[in-house]
């Protein structure tokens, strides 16, 4: 609770979005798990942006590496906005005697549809180390991303396109040492604000 409280106190108000965002946060530490995951977001693009809940799967036999996400929620303005899109990570360094730290770069593509339509490709990198106690794992991660997006419609504001950087700060955390049950919550700071806390199933 002390973690959700503090990623939560960590959402400020940063440039309009007239809906949420497919790809924030990323959601992606070099050891975060796959499966089946259910999360509930906070979006912070705008004061009046509203609660989403979306649903992430790891395609089976990819090892975690392309992962599906899609969901609803509430827009700054109200309306009903859709989001869904598709990431692939891959490792760059796994953490020796001498480089304490695992690194991935991820990629993605997706689309948000709200007010109008924002078509986004992010790419990053996350680093992060594991630890693990008895039953307990603990994978704390940062990442930092640069998404490019087209936006159009209507309601899309006059410059079609953007570049958008942003950082994240993610926590992972198991009771089993199966990690059958994986509890997440990570915040994504910059143009893209946004709080998610979730549940990953069967992806340890």
């Amino acid at each position: 609770m002390l973690v959700c409280a503090a990623l939560m106190g960590s959402v400020g108000v940063g440039d309009a979005h007239a809906q949420i965002l497919w790809d924030t946060p990323r959601m992606i530490g070099p050891e975060s798990p796959g499966g089946l995951g259910l999360h509930w977001m906070r979006a912070g693009a705008l004061p009046g942006d509203g609660d989403a809940v979306f649903a992430t799967l790891s395609l089976p036999g990819t090892g975690r590496s392309i992962t599906l996400r899609g969901g609803t929620g509430e827009g700054a303005t109200g309306e009903i906005a859709g989001f869904g899109g598709i990431d692939v990570r891959s490792s760059v360094a796994r953490h020796t005697e001498t480089q304490p730290l695992d690194v991935e770069w991820n990629a993605g593509a997706g689309v948000s549809i709200g007010d109008y339509q924002v078509i986004s490709v992010p790419i990053g990198l996350s680093v992060g180390r594991s630890w693990s106690s008895g039953s307990v794992w603990l994978a704390p991660y940062v990442g930092a991303s640069v998404s490019f997006d087209y936006r159009r419609g209507e309601g899309a504001p006059d410059e079609e396109f953007a570049v958008e950087p942003s950082a994240e700060v993610g926590i992972d955390l198991a009771f089993d040492a199966a990690r059958r049950f994986v509890l997440r919550a990570a915040t994504s700071l910059g143009d893209r604000q946004a709080v998610v806390v979730g549940l990953a199933i069967g992806g340890g």
